[in-house]
């Protein structure tokens, strides 16, 4: 976990830095940046001393202390300095005395639940600073920001000519080109902007991707710095591809040949956070906490790098920034959302099927037993909030029982889910959230997503309600506490999205959207108020792509953000459900490295929460992936390589007679046909009418 930097208001004392004092730090033209626990920690470069660092403590009134982080620390002038935070802003140090100001203004505050902390922006993912501090460019999440005037102004970046829904990961401006930007993407590449980010064209050729001849998606660009002789920059890679050299004028990139530094697909998937050059080597930091310097080869306008801040470098690994022969290089650290609690140890250790609660009744409840034992799994999934909105357990919170027609239980469910628990299985309810036809048919359709006239918006035969609406919220968790009550041991919200419009994302209008809030921050906002009125472990199911791809304004599901407030998340790495391309470069092995490298990604972005993703157990449509008995095992594989013990076979219809047979070939029981025996434990579909409580007439 990152560390947190914090900033505390105390008096300075002007004594304490007469010799080596503010006005030094700001002029130096070599100096050193920490940030160390409550202090800004700098030190003075003299011939070939060891650095002695001397600390101020300059910022005050700030929100939230102990939530400070400091991201760098720049000389700006010859009587300022420039103090960056994660969220709490940019500061203009003065040399007399150390006074702070806030500066920053344009930049959009965070819109999170409960809006109570104020002068909070959103968080600052990545940031380029120019030499004096004078032209500043900032990353948020899916924004892109500039400024001209050492940051007292920010306007957003137009970008046009970037792909709809793209994520932006990193930013580079230009030392000398103040028109000049590069900005780095989670899965589109990389994008050049000649006019300071109103339009922009995207470099592409040579990026890795998916080992196809055409791939979809392009690895994540986690750090970008230019080279000294105007057409080179360099690109690091967030999965284990290591690090790229590009050419603008070219507009083609080639891998930086450098050991252990790609690890993709098989090695350990580290990040490269930072990237700076001079002098023909390139610095490279890693979320892993081990540096290279790699000689490039390229130009050398500012001379060698100096020997004193090489060496800093790969030893001090607590170094924020630095000041050395006229440039800066900062050492961004990764952005990760911070948790408040670990995962709740009752959710770990879960091996579970979805199954139609028909599976628990008359006879069909022994089988079960015996099927889940057999399979050796120690859970299921039951739907109790359904995709059309039909809650299946007794309620009596009026906020759920005044949207008409939305209680329908089924018959003994209290019982049945106790009477799981007593032999042993964990019973996980799912709960669909913002798809709900009962909720967008009540009071007009006032809660139902709008098209631009102002009409409900209709998305085939789905029907969805506005997340950013605090009703919808509210119900919803009133379910899940209902679920709660009836006894289940998990809530798992589904559903928990926007309507994916695909190229119409323009048609979509939310009627209860605050100025400046984006769908993730209304996501969070939800699982922050859920999270507070539920006791049991929460569980999110999220789309496969954006659990490996952060694509937070398409439906808002960001992974990093969201997972903060949850114990566990389920993506759903359905294979089939991938586009026909992903992977199909390994061949036979396309199945076993579309699960691996889904849950080696996830990993390294849920900063935290347990990961238990749903795994294909079902045909899919013209099966044109090949689902067949070894699909099982090539899944198993990969969960158990890739370090991910826990997981829910899905299959809506719950028919798993392929995946009795997968199992058994996995584990070395048999092949062929289910045999007499296992093939009694099945259970057998009753009528669904049988299965829900029939209303009493009046």
């Amino acid at each position: 976990m990152q560390r947190i930097y914090k900033l505390v208001v105390v008096m300075i004392i002007s004594a304490l830095f007469s010799d080596c004092g503010i006005k030094r730090f700001i002029d130096s033209g070599d100096a050193l940046f920490k940030a160390d626990g409550a202090t800004i920690r700098f030190a003075v470069i003299n011939n070939d001393a060891s650095p002695r660092f001397q600390s101020i403590r300059p910022l005050k009134n700030l929100p939230d202390e102990d939530d400070v982080e400091i991201i760098d620390v720049v000389p700006a002038g010859a009587a300022a300095g420039l103090v960056i935070t994660r969220q709490h802003g940019l500061y203009r140090i003065s040399a007399a005395g150390g006074e702070a100001k806030r500066i920053d203004k344009g930049l959009f505050p965070e819109m999170v639940y409960p809006y109570t902390r104020t002068g909070i922006t959103k968080p600052i993912v990545s940031h380029s600073v120019s030499r004096g501090a004078g032209r500043i460019a900032l990353i948020v999440p899916s924004q892109a920001y500039r400024s001209v005037n050492g940051g007292r102004t920010f306007v957003r970046m137009p970008l046009a000519g970037v792909k709809r829904f793209t994520e932006l990961t990193s930013i580079a401006i230009h030392p000398e080109d103040e028109r000049l930007v590069l900005i780095g993407t989670s899965s589109n590449g990389i994008y050049c902007s000649l006019d300071g980010g109103n339009t922009a064209r995207r470099i592409r050729r040579g990026m890795p991707g998916e080992p196809t001849g055409a791939p979809n998606f392009l690895e994540e660009v986690r750090a970008l710095c230019f080279g000294d002789d105007g057409d080179t920059f360099f690109a690091g890679l967030g999965n284990g591809g290591g690090v790229y050299r590009g050419s603008l004028s070219r507009g083609v990139l080639v891998p930086v040949a450098a050991p252990d530094l790609a690890t993709y697909p098989d090695g350990d998937f580290y990040r490269v956070t930072s990237l700076n050059f001079q002098g023909g080597s390139l610095l490279v930091g890693t979320n892993r906490g081990w540096r290279r310097i790699i000689e490039t080869g390229a130009g050398k306008k500012k001379g060698p790098l100096d020997r004193r801040l090489r060496e800093l470098f790969l030893n001090d690994h607590d170094l924020l920034s630095a000041d050395f022969g006229g440039s800066h290089f900062s050492f961004h650290r990764e952005y990760r959302p911070q948790r408040d609690f670990k995962p709740d140890r009752r959710a770990l250790e879960k091996r579970a099927m979805y199954i139609s609660y028909s599976f628990t009744q008359h006879e069909n409840y022994n089988r079960l037993l015996k099927l889940l034992r057999y399979l050796d799994l120690n859970a299921v999934v039951i739907n109790l909030k359904d995709d059309y909105g039909s809650i299946r357990v007794p309620v009596s919170d009026p906020l759920v029982t005044q949207v008409p027609g939305s209680v329908n239980p089924y018959v003994n469910v209290r019982e049945t889910i106790r009477r799981l628990q007593s032999d042993g299985i964990y019973v996980i309810a799912r709960q669909v959230c913002f798809k709900d036809e009962k909720v967008y048919d009540y009071q007009d359709a006032k809660y139902a997503v709008k098209n631009l006239a102002g009409n409900p918006l209709r998305k085939g035969p789905e029907k969805w309600v506005d997340g950013f609406s605090e009703f919808v919220w509210d119900y919803n968790i009133a379910v899940a506490r209902e679920l709660e009550k009836a006894g289940a041991d998990e809530v798992q919200f589904d559903y928990i999205r926007f309507p994916d419009m695909r190229g119409d994302v323009e048609k979509r209008r939310f009627d209860f959207q605050k100025k400046g809030q984006t769908m993730r921050e209304a996501l969070a906002s939800f699982l922050i108020k859920a999270r507070a009125a539920i006791e049991v472990p929460i569980s999110i199911d999220l789309f496969g792509y954006t659990a490996i791809y952060q694509w937070g304004e398409w439906i808002g599901q960001d992974v990093s953000e969201l997972s903060r407030y949850v114990d566990v998340v389920c993506p759903m790495f359905y294979p089939s459900h991938y586009t026909g391309a992903y992977a199909a470069g390994y061949g036979d092995r396309r199945i076993y490295y579309t699960v691996y490298l889904s849950c080696k990604r996830a990993r390294e972005l849920l900063g935290g929460a347990h990961l238990r993703p749903y795994i294909q157990a079902f045909y899919y449509k013209d099966n044109s992936d090949g689902y067949c008995v070894d699909y099982i095992g090539w899944e198993l594989d990969a969960l158990k390589q890739s370090g991910v013990k826990d997981y829910i076979f899905w299959n809506d219809l719950s028919e798993y007679t392929i995946l009795i047979r997968g199992m058994r070939k996995y584990r070395n029981m048999g092949e062929g046909p289910v045999p007499p025996d296992v093939k009694a434990c099945v259970p057998k579909k009753l009528p669904f009418s049988t299965m829900v409580e029939q209303k009493k007439s009046s």
